[in-house]
């Protein structure tokens, strides 16, 4: 990867704190797109040590829950 490839992925990345999803976290907050990848990364990270997920490829589980992000912008 070049570094304007990078640079524009971190970009695109950085747009999707103010691009919120439909639904709400709180009374009246609206959920941003990064608030959503970062809260589902975290869980699948956080699942890594549950003997029921042990045979899933976990690693790959968090890339999929960072790269559905890119959808939305």
């Amino acid at each position: 990867m070049n570094p304007e490839e990078l640079l524009r992925i971190l970009a695109q990345a950085a747009r999707l704190k103010t691009t919120t999803r439909h639904c709400y976290t709180e009374a009246e907050r609206k959920e941003s797109v990064a608030d959503h990848s970062w809260r589902i990364a975290l869980m699948a990270m956080l699942m890594t040590g549950i003997e029921e997920y042990r045979d899933f490829d976990m690693n790959k589980v968090i890339r999929m829950c960072l790269m559905v992000i890119f959808r939305h912008s």
